[in-house]
């Protein structure tokens, strides 16, 4: 978060509004999910950057993607049904001259009716005057309605009038208005009365007939005494009927619309008093002062108000409020402006009082409904006063005495006030009311301090009436602005308020300090309610928003026009003529433009918004083109793809994710027509031929992919094979989304790939299971990479090198692709992250095809993947210029991005031969591409010979523990062990063997198919994380035209035949990047709202995002440092005579760590079980495995998984637990100490594997926490070192082993940064086969690794400049080591080394003192790969050892560990000895099997298969077969001078 945007804004000046745009500018500009930069040198230790904190940091395949606000929200604010009050129904029985029987008037008495006295004239014109008065009243509020009157009618007249208006009105509403003040009150049954003929008698009208007459909806005026008893009838008619209708009796009271729906909500009653009240008789009001409230509401008002108030005195006369000047819709002057102030304020009374659900209904439906219902607010004020109180259905609460009506007390008297002056000066200027500006100040005061628990603003139905005023307007906004950010919460607030219809006039303005603001406020209403993308494109709204963000306005920033970039987005998202209408607009060249501008991807830290707004055009791109042919072609010549694919080497996860996502929306998903296996899904009901499917409202554009979209998908998928090796789950679930929707329009080339990768599968699994050997073994040994055989296993005709015609050429490069592709589709369904391999297997399943894992019974076999991320020459090249109509070109690789999927010569490779002439495989174009492939590879004998005998025994799982396997690093170094008697232990250096399968049956269509674990997915995951999803998409998946023909899953094509034609298809995965993007703007994106949403509900929806607390990351960091300063100063370390012995399970410890505060061992064994104990009493924590999380008894069905490193990241602000695979795969957990709450936080592939099981070089690790990377090695090409920075998640570098020819190439992103330098030529070769044993880390100096190699040699690097080793070592010459250490104890360049026979050397990397390094010590890089046979140049001078022991006479030396604090070093053998030494070379204690030391008891250790020291403490832990064994140690003096130096750092800091 950008420290400016953390402050506090100040206050708006409420006179002012010159710092209003200011205020805007600051408001609205968010925060970006930008990671932070890297930390200088010295501030290392003190502050290590946190990672895997985001929301995306979630690999667990459940339904955590369902945690979002769901998109299709249709919010309640939108009213299901709007009715309108087309018909008016007035009776009047008055009767003037005659008084009712019931009513003893007084004397004087209110006589107005209709503000006319009914004795100024002959009664029957008095009371033709009533009627148009009370006309033309009613028609000041609904002016398009229709007006029928009856004066003193029979009941004939009043059905006569009644039947007419709803034969009128139709459906809608009809207002019956009933003036009953010269008739007597009604009666006890609910009867009203009219006359007879001659007007001799009182005629009773049953309200039931009424009702029938009327029917519904309709809505009540009833101006009488005792009109309460009208509303009783009512009730009780309603309650009957309701009745009735529960027993289908309802069509006996059937009204003339044909029936009544629900009448407890279609009829409104509104009486003028209660069931036992006489109408008032007041002379200071008017006789019908309930209708009078009703129609005429600031008159009757203000003469009230006068009444009551000490301005009468002031010659404040009846007669000067009724000439007060203006209009009541003009609010620049006074009547217009007391008119809206009266409408905000009943408005806001209302909204405070009444139930949403009611506030709806009477005041956002209806207009006529809803004047009548401010209005009567006010008759209920004025008539309670005169001892009346008016009643109405549905009831509403007590409202006379809110304070809102204080408010309008003063606005009435301020404009009173200049009544005299303005009425005698007509040059006098009306001075408005202050009344909005206070109240927006008091909702300004309410957002400083209110939040959602709390009441909502009062004033908000106050802010919407300031939107009417251009004065107010700006500064209204601003803060509407700022309360939508509060959360979906306030976006519903406001829409029920009724805000909708005004932002959206307001998008017809062209007022330019609007904009800003107005773009924000959509932003938050589209985030929330999709379903106003209808009413934008209806009133083009969107051309505003197009033309938003194509203005050259300097002052608009980034993150506004992302902001516009959204809503653009969700305008085209699922809505064809959304998408037709903003591409005629050109929003897709528009989107281009920006894109260009943005496309550098170096830039990381570039203007506020950038990363925000590239991610936005990206989707926006993809949401306009989505399922829509034409726009993709179109979008493809214009050069999107071009674009989206140079994105892919962005350092930022999120862009590379979105890119993807708008490459995969350019990819249509609809079945291919030339696809046998759905043909019976093609047909065209009621469409065009062929299936063609015409846009609504653009009969010239069809939903119809036509063939020539084939080429330019094959481009797009091509392109991004690569991506599999993505370090970021998002991106991997993106690419697999991709694949998803190319499989569909590309099904029978998939499914021919697929069945040639099976065929290839099936016949390594069948030989190594024909000879009980490794997969790799089992032809005998090392087949020759030029052997012949196997090869007419490639698809299609290119099975020669011959010449061949342009033809079979095309033919044969198009094989080659779709095999790259599908086994880029399998390695997701393999894939290390339970979410992406859900995915991917859901990829396979569209194919038709699912994975089957071969048993491990009787042999040792080892499986790998495909597909390395290196980089390479590639031709550049264009989308644009390719892809022209019906010329296509599909020799072609994308410009800026290596060719990942290069030219094999292993003969298992389908495309071996044919792919040649594809510009996709250059032969030179990756390092180690003569070494790709699958089974024919296999390890060197520098690597076999650390090996048990392949048939040493029978396996349990292909875990085990083999040398070379281990992981070293700076403080611990984790060796092999030969297997322990009686104990065969399996090589596992890759994944799982397994072989693709058919789908012959109905269940790939359930959830969880498959008896089968899939990349880490178990049967646990099945069973315990819930249902599959249901990644429908209604449009592109069973929606109109061809969309609904979809791949139906099933057989071979050649037994397509045989599948049900009912079967529904697989559904496309659901994106993860476009939801998680749209919820940004659903939360809150200003200060300090953004903060304190991260801690509170961002807390509890995604914990691990939630901030660390200060104090508790303090004592953490203290805890560690004081551990630290006592390591440090030991000076004679000693063993304690307590040990602790931890029982670790059945299956070989591979790997250990400690915790860095918690008294917590970590432990890790060869099939992939995490435990966590705690060493003092030996107690279990927490146990799981390491694929998928499952607990420890229900593990047995996860695949095995052999951790060669464990390290924790993290360490202050709550550690996460990174595990490394022997196969390459590298897991983090979090909660991984407390039981069943582990939590995958991410997986990626640190190295290349192969995609046929093949033993390979196990992989090695090592970590750098100062600057997040990640150092890997082995698997397919084990002479080159990954470099993955963790922090920003993508590869930093590539490092080669030997010196090559440097060359500069672009990389895709998540593989390789910009810039980093490459080996031109094969790399595979050079070494000669060399892997890497471990990897050393400088901790004093984070540009120092030192890989230790299989062949004995000490490659030291400097990333700096990481082209080649700048010094090659051998100082065992070609013998083993055993184990190695870098600066044990913090002394700077010092190495020590360990042989199998049980030496140690102690080497000094800066030279010693009999020679310094010269040639004879060290050879260039270069040198070495071109005389690699002249070892002798490489072997260390004399004078740089400078100590040697003998450290086990007896040899068998596996392991060597050293403390990088303390001067510690620790040694273990097969023969269960385990020593531990000073930096120096002096025995601390010795530790035998079955005997008692001088200091120690007997102990258990067995064969040692880890080491580890304690990152802080002198702790040591040393695993066998099935137990560890911690060993602490201490120095008595060690506490004082660790404080001494402590308290000496601190005064020298001060100084």
């Amino acid at each position: 978060m950008d420290e400016g945007l953390g402050e506090d804004a100040a206050a708006l000046n409420d006179s002012l509004t010159s710092g209003l745009a200011d205020e805007l500018s600051r408001r609205l500009t968010n925060s970006d999910p930008v990671p932070p930069p890297p930390q200088e040198e010295n501030e290392e230790r003190k502050i290590l950057p946190r990672i895997f904190c985001e929301e995306r940091h979630d690999a667990t395949a459940d339904d955590a993607d369902l945690r979002a606000v769901d998109h299709g929200l249709v919010s309640k604010w939108r009213q299901k049904e709007k009715l309108k009050t087309t018909s008016v129904a007035i009776v009047l029985c008055l009767n003037i001259g005659v008084d009712p029987p019931d009513v003893i008037k007084i004397s004087p008495c209110a006589r107005l009716e209709c503000w006319v006295d009914p004795l100024s004239a002959q009664p029957s014109k008095a009371l033709e005057h009533i009627g148009k008065n009370l006309q033309a009243q009613y028609e000041r509020w609904q002016h398009r309605a229709k007006y029928k009157m009856q004066l003193d009618p029979t009941v004939e007249d009043v059905k006569r009038l009644c039947l007419s208006c709803r034969r009128n009105a139709k459906n809608e509403r009809v207002l019956f208005h009933y003036n009953g003040h010269g008739v007597p009150r009604p009666t006890a049954n609910g009867e009203i009365w009219v006359f007879n003929s001659r007007y001799t008698q009182y005629i009773p009208l049953s309200i039931y007939e009424l009702q029938s007459w009327l029917g519904t909806p309709c809505i009540y005026v009833l101006d009488c005494s005792a009109a309460g008893l009208i509303i009783n009838a009512i009730r009780q008619l309603m309650d009957q009927r309701s009745n009735d209708a529960l027993r289908g009796m309802a069509g006996m009271y059937a009204g003339g619309a044909g029936g009544v729906p629900d009448h407890l909500k279609e009829i409104i009653v509104l009486g003028a008093c209660g069931s036992t009240e006489q109408l008032p008789q007041n002379p200071d009001l008017p006789a019908d002062v309930f209708a009078a409230c009703l129609t005429t509401p600031i008159k009757v008002a203000l003469r009230w108000f006068c009444s009551r108030s000490l301005m009468r005195h002031d010659g404040l006369t009846k007669d000067l409020i009724d000439r007060i000047p203006g209009k009541q819709t003009d609010r620049k002057t006074p009547l217009g402006e007391l008119n809206w102030i009266f409408t905000a304020i009943t408005d806001t009374i209302a909204w405070n009082v009444l139930p949403r659900p009611l506030f709806q209904k009477l005041f956002r439906s209806d207009l006529l409904v809803a004047s009548l219902f401010r209005n009567f607010l006010l008759a209920e004020r004025i008539m309670r006063a005169a001892g009346c109180t008016p009643v109405s259905y549905p009831r509403l609460p007590p409202t006379h005495q809110h304070p809102m009506w204080q408010a309008w007390d003063l606005a009435a008297e301020m404009c009173l006030v200049q009544l005299p002056t303005l009425s005698s000066d007509q040059q006098a200027e009306f001075t408005p009311s202050t009344f909005f500006a206070e109240q927006l100040t008091a909702f300004e005061l309410w957002l400083a301090h209110g939040s959602r628990d709390k009441k909502p603003p009062e004033q908000l139905p106050i802010v919407l009436q300031v939107l009417l005023s251009q004065v107010h307007r700006l500064r209204a906004l601003v803060l509407l602005g700022r309360f939508l950010d509060m959360g979906p919460w306030a976006v519903e607030l406001a829409l029920s308020v009724g805000i909708f219809p005004y932002v959206l006039k307001l998008l017809q303005t062209t007022s330019a300090d609007l904009r800003s603001t107005l773009v924000f406020i959509w932003a938050k209403v589209l985030a929330l309610d999709r379903s106003c993308q209808m009413d934008l494109v209806k009133d083009n709204g969107h051309l505003y928003f197009i033309r938003y963000l194509d203005s050259v306005d300097g002052n608009i920033d980034l993150y506004s026009r992302a902001q516009a970039v959204f809503v653009l987005s969700v305008i085209c998202d699922g809505h064809p003529k959304g998408q037709a209408l903003c591409a005629h607009n050109q929003l897709l060249a528009v989107l281009l433009r920006w894109l260009r501008s943005l496309a550098p991807v170096n830039i990381t830290y570039g203007p506020l918004g950038h990363p925000l707004l590239l991610r936005w055009l990206c989707l926006s791109i993809g949401k306009l083109c989505e399922d829509i042919p034409e726009f993709s072609l179109h979008a493809i010549r214009e050069g999107a793809a071009d674009i989206l694919v140079s994105l892919l080497t962005s350092p930022l996860p999120e862009i590379r994710a979105a890119a993807i996502f708008g490459l995969a929306c350019l990819i249509h998903s609809c079945p291919d027509p030339n696809d046998p296996s759905h043909a019976h899904h093609n047909g065209s009901p009621g469409g065009l031929p062929g299936g063609a499917n015409p846009l609504p409202d653009h009969p010239n554009l069809t939903l119809t992919p036509s063939e020539d979209r084939l080429p330019a998908e094959r481009l797009i998928a091509g392109a991004v094979t690569q991506v599999v090796y993505d370090p970021a789950v998002l991106v991997r679930a993106e690419l697999a989304v991709l694949f998803a929707r190319f499989v569909r329009g590309h099904g029978a080339a998939v499914r021919e790939a697929m069945a040639v990768q099976q065929r290839r599968l099936e016949e390594v699994v069948a030989q190594a299971r024909a000879a009980g050997l490794p997969a790799d073994d089992a032809t005998g040994g090392y087949r020759p990479r030029s052997s012949p055989g196997h090869g007419q296993d490639g698809p299609g005709p290119g099975g020669g090198t011959g010449p061949q015609d342009g033809a079979v050429a095309a033919s044969s490069q198009q094989h080659g692709l779709y095999s790259r592709i599908a086994e880029a589709i399998t390695m997701l369904a393999l894939d290390p992250a339970p979410k992406v391999a859900r995915y991917g297997r859901d990829v396979l399943r569209i194919a038709q095809y699912e994975l089957s894992f071969a048993s491990t019974t009787g042999t040792h076999f080892a499986a790998n993947g495909s597909l390395s991320p290196r980089r390479g020459d590639s031709s550049v090249g264009s989308f644009a210029a390719k892809l022209k109509p019906r010329s296509w070109r599909s020799s072609f690789t994308i410009a800026g991005l290596p060719n990942l999927s290069r030219t094999s010569t292993d003969p298992h490779d389908p495309h071996h031969a044919g792919s040649a002439s594809s510009s996709y495989n250059p032969p030179t174009s990756v390092p180690g591409a003569a070494a790709v492939g699958g089974a024919s590879s296999g390890p060197p004998a520098s690597m076999m010979r650390r090996m048990p005998a392949a048939g040493a025994g029978t396996a349990t799982g292909t875990g085990g523990v083999g040398s070379g396997g281990a992981a070293a690093s700076t403080a611990t170094s984790t060796s092999a062990s030969p297997p322990s008697p009686g104990r065969d232990v399996p090589l596992a250096y890759s994944r799982h063997p397994y072989t693709l399968r058919i789908v012959t049956d109905q269940t790939y269509l359930g959830p969880g198919v498959g008896g089968s674990s899939v990349g880490g997915l178990s049967d646990y995951d099945q069973m315990h994380q819930g249902a599959h999803h249901s990644f429908a998409d209604t449009r592109a998946h069973g929606g109109s035209g061809l969309a609904g023909a979809m791949l139906s899953g099933g057989q071979d094509p050649s037994l397509a035949a045989a599948l049900p034609v009912a079967q529904p298809p697989v559904p496309v995965p659901k994106s993860l990047i476009y939801g998680l993007s749209c919820d940004y703007f659903s939360r809150p994106m200003l200060e300090p709202q953004s903060s304190a949403w991260r801690e509170s509900d961002g807390a509890k929806l995604c914990p691990w995002t939630a901030p660390v607390d200060p104090e508790r990351k303090t004592r953490r960091r203290a805890m560690m440092d004081v551990a630290a300063a006592i390591s440090k100063a030991m000076r004679a370390p000693k063993l304690r005579e307590q040990l602790h012995s931890i029982e670790s399970g059945p299956e070989p410890v591979s790997a250990l760590t400690f915790h860095p505060y918690h008294q917590v061992l970590v432990s890790a064994d060869v099939r992939g079980m995490l435990k966590a104990h705690t060493y003092p009493d030996n107690k279990l924590l927490n146990s799981f495995h390491v694929t998928n999380g499952a607990p420890q008894g229900e593990s047995r069905s996860s695949l095995p998984s052999r951790v060669v490193f464990l390290r924790h990241i993290n360490e202050a602000d709550g550690p996460l637990l990174m595990a490394g695979s022997a196969d390459g795969a590298v897991r983090v957990w979090r909660s991984y100490l407390n039981q069943g709450e582990q939590r995958m936080a991410t997986a990626l592939q640190a190295v290349s594997i192969h995609l046929v099981p093949t033993l390979s070089f196990p992989t090695v690790y090592n970590w750098s926490p100062s600057a997040c990377h990640l150092f890997a090695s082995g698997g397919k090409q084990p002479d080159y070192i990954y470099v993955w920075d963790l922090l920003r998640e993508h590869c930093h570098s590539v490092l080669p082993l030997t010196g090559t020819t440097i060359g500069t190439t672009s990389a895709p992103g998540g593989v390789v940064s910009p810039g980093v330098s490459w080996p031109a030529g094969t790399g595979g070769t050079a070494s000669g086969g060399t892997g890497v044993e471990q990897l050393l880390l400088s901790s004093l100096d984070p540009n120092l690794l030192v890989p230790v190699c299989t062949d004995g040699t000490l490659r030291i690097f400097d990333l700096r400049a990481p082209s080649a080793p700048r010094m090659v070592l051998q100082p065992l010459g070609r013998a083993a080591l055993a184990g190695s250490v870098l600066e044990p104890g913090g002394r700077q360049c010092m190495v020590v080394v360990a042989s199998e026979k049980g030496e140690m050397r102690w080497l000094d990397l800066r030279g010693g003192t009999g020679g310094g390094p010269g040639a004879t010590l060290a050879t260039s890089a270069t040198e070495e790969a071109t005389t690699h046979s002249a070892t002798a140049s490489t072997v260390v001078d004399a004078a740089h050892t400078y100590k040697t022991v003998q450290a086990h006479t007896k040899g068998g030396v596996c392991a060597l560990a050293g403390h990088t604090l303390a001067p510690l070093l620790a040694s273990g053998t097969t023969a269960q000895v385990v020593k531990i030494w000073t930096d120096d070379g002096d025995v601390v204690g010795t530790l035998r099997p079955g005997n008692s030391s001088n200091l120690l008891a007997p102990h258990k250790v067995g064969p040692i298969t880890s080491m580890a020291f304690h990152p802080y403490q002198p702790v040591l832990a040393a695993a066998g077969m099935d137990h560890c064994t911690v060993y602490e140690l201490y120095d008595p003096g060690a506490a004082d001078r660790a404080a001494v130096a402590v308290r000496a750092e601190r005064a020298g800091s001060i100084l």
